[in-house]
């Protein structure tokens, strides 16, 4: 005998309350039935005998609606690996049943309390939703206008209209910004310093100067940043709710390493990612050792593009960064007697190493998290080009900036090891592997937004256009929808 799931009229109620601020997760109230169900559910109370037939679709409709929540909040709505063929990082609730669930909590009566505990247990999640919520609003109320300036650029000290413009498009997003009533149009100290805070949310130079980099984002509308937004609250739906205690997060799009502990960042450097052709995966590892002073083994791809062109135009390349030809059981070959140009068609038998030293591409430390990207995180001596804003510079690796604290501090359950013994490794100059006694999660991801406690909103651009594709496939209806 058929037994309706939605006896409880508290059941229905908790549904449709959670279903009108669904749009406050990133999500689409109609994906969901959310107006089929108001239509229906109003139909069947102005009736005094409700037709069979709009209860058995009321039925379905509720519990589809709520199985597509349990399951979208439990694990994300769209899959990450058909969205992102480069998205591999630990996934939440790979293995629920969620139709044994839904039923479950259906008999229990807490279907907006199952709701809401399915969402992310991340603050950055919860983070990103009270931003949501203000850039909503926002939206409601129209955006903001347009900036621009007749100025090659704005600066403190400057007096002009376009800075009173400047100072009104700057409240939208940072709140008011107090000036000189007698002379809205000067450029002082607290505008500088609102300059530098959107600078510094955008990814840009933060000097306080306003120019074309800076006027670009100001005119960036509020549809886009709702928009990455939601991506970025999808992509936290898709990551498991535990990360490890202690674990290294770095974030490809902002160009930053963070190591966390019980939920608080105790060390974040400036790393180097790849490049937008050589991009760099995300996924989730663990790492167990280091090595000090590697040599470095050059990979195929590195090898096939960039190496061999190399010594076809310049002989002497390998001989200039200590690079030796070796034979794969690692006897020393004469590049002299290598045919470069057969080598560029017709494939290449042997490898190439690099020796240890400051200048080898690895720097002085390794850190290595086993994984079939062949990628790991390392030093560098291109120092210089940590002080670029946007750093899209590697084959996919990771560099760092501050690799010896990064060291020091994974080294800090290793008895014996402390900065004094790893300068003592390195004055060795031979490789050496240190195995760490507390290995570390490793979460390599991809967030082009984000917000802080304080509830300040952080955006970077789509280096690897990666917004777009999750985008369109959030903006789709489920299949059930579709059908039903």
């Amino acid at each position: 005998m058929f037994s309706p799931l939605w006896r409880e009229r508290e059941n229905i109620d908790q549904l449709m309350d959670f279903l009108r601020e669904v749009h406050l997760e990133g999500l689409n109230p109609e994906d969901y039935h959310m107006s089929k169900l108001e239509l229906l559910m109003e139909k069947i109370v102005d009736s005094r005998t409700p037709d069979t037939e709009d209860l058995a679709e009321l039925e379905l409709l509720l519990t589809d609606s709520y199985l597509l929540l349990a399951s979208h909040l439990g694990s994300g709505k769209t899959d990450s690996e058909t969205i992102d063929p480069q998205w591999h990082a630990i996934h939440r609730n790979p293995d629920v049943d969620w139709v044994s669930f839904v039923d479950s909590t259906l008999r229990h009566r807490v279907v907006k309390e199952t709701l809401q505990s399915l969402t992310p247990s991340h603050r950055e999640y919860s983070n990103l939703k009270k931003a949501l919520a203000k850039y909503v609003a926002i939206e409601e109320k129209g955006g903001w206008d347009s900036f621009n300036t007749s100025l090659r650029k704005l600066e403190k000290g400057i007096n002009h209209p376009d800075v009173a413009l400047l100072r009104t498009r700057l409240s939208v997003t940072q709140g008011d910004i107090t000036f000189d009533s007698i002379n809205e149009n000067y450029f002082d100290e607290a505008l500088h310093q609102h300059v530098v805070l959107f600078q510094m949310r955008n990814g840009l130079t933060a000097d306080g100067v306003v120019g074309r980099g800076t006027i670009d984002a100001l005119n960036i509308p509020v549809e886009e940043r709702v928009a990455s937004i939601r991506a970025n609250l999808e992509r936290w739906r898709w990551l498991s709710d535990d990360l490890g205690d202690r674990h290294i997060l770095v974030n490809i799009a902002n160009f930053e390493l963070l190591l966390i502990e019980n939920g608080e960042t105790i060390f974040k450097t400036e790393a180097i990612v790849g490049r937008p052709y050589r991009r760099t995966p995300v996924f989730s590892s663990r790492m167990t050792y280091l090595v000090f002073n590697p040599d470095w083994t050059i990979p195929p791809t590195i090898l096939r593009n960039d190496v061999i062109p190399a010594v076809i135009n310049n002989p002497n390349y390998l001989n200039q960064r200590r690079m030796r030809v070796i034979t794969r059981s690692g006897e020393n070959v004469d590049p002299s007697a290598i045919d470069w140009q057969r080598a560029a068609t017709s494939g290449f038998p042997y490898m190439i190493r690099q020796d240890p030293g400051p200048d080898n591409a690895l720097g002085l430390v390794k850190f290595m998290f086993p994984n079939h990207h062949n990628v790991y995180i390392h030093d560098t001596p291109s120092r210089e080009l940590f002080r670029q804003t946007e750093r899209s510079f590697s084959s996919g690796c990771i560099r760092i900036n501050q690799p010896m604290k990064l060291a020091e501090i994974l080294l800090d359950t290793n008895p014996g090891w402390d900065m004094q013994r790893i300068n003592q490794t390195l004055a060795e100059k031979r490789s050496r592997t240190v195995h760490l006694q507390r290995p570390v999660p490793v979460h390599l991801l991809y967030l082009t937004a984000w917000a802080d406690d304080e509830g300040i909103v952080y955006f970077r651009r789509d280096i690897y256009n990666r917004d777009e594709p999750l985008l369109i496939a959030l903006r789709q209806s489920t299949k059930s929808d579709e059908e039903i």
